[in-house]
């Protein structure tokens, strides 16, 4: 079977005979991979070749990637780091904050638009200073809506996994942001 590598219609330079699993994998998550690098690289087409990239990277080993005890959290590894690679080759940095708090429906529902962009810049901030695995879950599972279970099938970890590192990571933000359980802050805690 003769399939597009890079997903995108009317792409016939990279056709090639890939196998079925491959094909699968490609499919189910090449999507939320465009999405977070795009989410970085701030331009579609720079996140569809970053991809693109880690996806042929892939192909090239296909047996070591299945033979790895988790092919999608080596292949989110691969993928974040084309993505990195992309964005230092064009001399930009990653930039969550940069773009994310200014896409919130909270922004434009606000009655208070500045202090809504203050407080998404802050969140932002705080999601960026996460340990890795914390800022990935999170990312998934707010800023791309996805559930414990999808997410947990991109970076290759249980659903029991992400639920509990994406609880570690909301305290680590209530830590940072000074907020308690209930979400006041710290010092206007009735």
């Amino acid at each position: 079977m003769t399939q597009e590598l890079s997903g995108r219609p009317g792409d016939t330079t990279s056709m090639t005979q890939l196998p079925l699993d491959f094909e699968a994998f490609h499919r189910m998550h090449r999507p939320a991979y465009v999405g977070w690098a795009r989410m970085y690289l701030r331009h579609r087409a720079d996140a569809e070749e970053a991809i693109d990239g880690a996806f042929e990277q892939l192909l090239l080993s296909w047996p070591a990637v299945l033979a790895k005890e988790s092919p999608a959290a080596y292949a989110w590894q691969v993928m974040k780091h084309r993505t990195i690679d992309a964005a230092r080759a064009r001399g930009r940095r990653e930039a969550l904050i940069d773009t994310s708090a200014f896409e919130t429906t909270a922004l434009r529902q606000a009655v208070d638009p500045i202090g809504q962009l203050e407080e998404s810049i802050s969140l932002y901030r705080a999601i960026e200073a996460l340990p890795e695995r914390q800022r990935d879950t999170i990312v998934l599972l707010y800023s791309h809506g996805m559930s414990p279970a999808e997410a947990a099938d991109h970076l290759g970890i249980t659903p029991a996994a992400v639920r509990s590192t994406a609880r570690h990571a909301r305290r680590h933000l209530r830590d940072m942001l000074g907020l308690t359980e209930e979400g006041t802050t710290d010092g206007l805690a009735h």
